[in-house]
């Protein structure tokens, strides 16, 4: 916001004649790395070496995300945009850019900080009863250039496997993004693949891309926190898109998207893990095409402790919707003639040092002229901000004819924290969360922050199929400490947390990494 206005006053003020605005002259970028050397408290050999260890970004990749060149008029809205997408892929925080009255014009100065890129090492996390662990070695920041490299070995409840992925924003040098990934696992195989030319500003007039997967494995559906049914399903999916900026409203983009997809489901033998016959869904496969519109106000808000206490945040305060309706045909290769559809809206507000958001989502298919698979989404909630903050949120689906294979479980992954992951089954599902947290003290040794949360969760299901509901409401209490790494892209937050549920069966122990709401 200090940029936006420093370059509204230079853009009334330095006048190259009548309604003209101020030339980029020059474009400076100033780099740092993750600590400054210079700085006695962080000058020691520690520092040092994991400033030599980290690859700076390159300034090449850092002016090709910007959104001006030297040479055009000075537009404030591309300066506060263009530091939007550097901050939003985690690699650069903080994040300013400001422009200065020099001769014949302005000078844009661009000053961003990198983060620690590099993953090495053990995996592990918690969440009640289930415990998953392994090894992985990713670089989000390959080169300088923002190229993502991952390797993943783990072992969860579900599969072993090992993922390769690599993701490219700017596929040689240019707007175009590439993203590959392998997974080998013990129960199948997953591949994707996405090519895209995506809306990367809001000024972008044209967009388009192809993407595919194919996914062979074993799923499960849970009760009681343990697999009660399990059995194979293939997926392929596949879209060709493209899409045009519709100027309608000044305030808002607008923007209609055109494709063609294709969706197929093919479910093998599934079974009780009990034992005995679980009826599996239908197989499905649908080709059409399909048509959607997005509109998005460029209303944003920069805040520091939202999810954590020191990092910037780019947050959302819209309205922003976007709905979508696919038609498949049998002339088209389809089995019968299916619709599927979908939709969002989002709208926030930041009144002092308060976010407040409003979220709805809907989606699902027609079939026979009768909508199955409906999940209607609604989350409402606050949050304020600072060294303390309190967190409330209220969220709940709805479901409706949900495929055999598809559950809206409660428990420890879906906001209930004092009991075990799909602890609880349903159709339909409804969370109340309360939180409270405080910083503890400042900086420690300028890697991250410490801080203490204590919680209370109530939710309840409904629609159970193949286990218990809550059977009512269900609640629990708990308290955690909270870690944000200050310095590091990844790992942003890691929470140790313990929870009580009400029927005092014990404690259910958490350890996360990012976010939870």
């Amino acid at each position: 916001m200090v940029a936006l206005a420093l370059c509204l006053m230079l853009a009334g003020e330095l006048r190259e004649g009548p309604g003209a605005a101020p030339t980029i002259v020059a474009i400076r970028v100033i780099r740092h790395d993750i600590f400054v050397l210079e700085d006695p408290s962080t000058s020691s050999w520690p520092y040092r070496l994991a400033d030599a260890l980290h690859v700076l970004s390159t300034e090449g990749f850092i002016r090709s995300m910007l959104l001006f060149r030297e040479g055009e008029p000075l537009d404030p809205a591309k300066l506060v945009e263009s530091e939007r997408l550097l901050r939003q892929n985690g690699l650069l925080n903080p994040v300013t850019i400001t422009a200065h009255p020099v001769e014949g014009g302005v000078e844009v100065v661009v000053e961003t900080q990198d983060q620690w890129t590099t993953r090495p090492g053990l995996r592990y996390g918690k969440t009640g009863n289930r415990t998953s662990y392994g090894l992985a070695l990713s670089e989000s920041n390959f080169l300088g250039w923002g190229k993502h490299l991952e390797l993943d070995i783990r072992h969860d409840p579900e599969r072993r496997s090992w993922t390769a992925i690599y993701r490219d924003p700017l596929f040689l040098s240019t707007r175009w993004q590439v993203s590959l990934a392998h997974q080998d696992a013990s129960d199948g195989k997953t591949e994707a693949v996405s090519v895209a030319y995506p809306f990367f500003s809001l000024a972008t007039t044209l967009a388009g891309g192809v993407d595919w997967r194919h996914a062979k494995l074993v799923e499960h559906l849970y009760a009681g926190g343990k697999r009660v049914a399990s059995g194979g399903v293939e997926r392929r999916t596949y879209g060709i898109w493209g899409g045009l900026r519709v100027p309608l409203v000044e305030e808002a983009v607008d923007r209609l998207t055109v494709g063609v997809f294709g969706e197929e489901a093919r479910y093998g033998e599934w079974a009780w893990e009990a034992g005995g016959v679980f009826e599996p869904p239908a197989n499905r496969k649908l080709v059409g095409v399909e048509v959607g519109w997005q509109r998005e106000t460029d209303r944003w808000v920069v805040v520091r402790g939202l999810r954590g206490w020191q990092r910037q945040e780019d947050v959302p305060l819209g309205p922003k919707w976007s709905a979508s309706v696919g038609v498949s045909l049998p002339a088209l290769g389809g089995d019968a003639g299916t619709a599927r559809f979908a939709g969002h809206l989002a709208v926030g507000a930041f009144a002092e040092s308060t976010f407040s958001w409003v979220d709805l989502g809907l989606s699902g298919r027609l079939e026979e002229r009768r909508p199955s698979n409906l999940i209607l989404h609604a989350e409402a909630g606050l949050k304020t901000t600072g060294r303390r903050g309190l967190l409330a949120r209220i969220a709940a689906d709805a479901g409706h004819r949900l495929d055999a294979d598809r559950q809206l479980t409660l428990g420890a992954d879906t906001g209930l924290r004092g009991w075990d992951p799909d602890t609880f089954d349903g159709t339909s599902r409804a969370v109340v969360n309360v939180e409270w947290r405080q910083q503890l003290g400042g900086e420690i040794l300028h890697v991250g922050v410490l801080g203490l949360t204590l919680f209370g969760d109530a939710g309840r299901t409904w629609g159970a199929r193949v286990g218990a509901g809550t059977g009512g409401w269900r609640a629990d209490v708990g308290v955690g400490v909270m870690f944000e790494s200050t310095r590091a892209s990844i790992l942003r937050l890691t929470r140790l947390e313990v929870g009580f549920p009400d029927d005092g069966s014990g404690p259910v122990y958490l350890l996360l990494s990012g976010s939870i709401f």
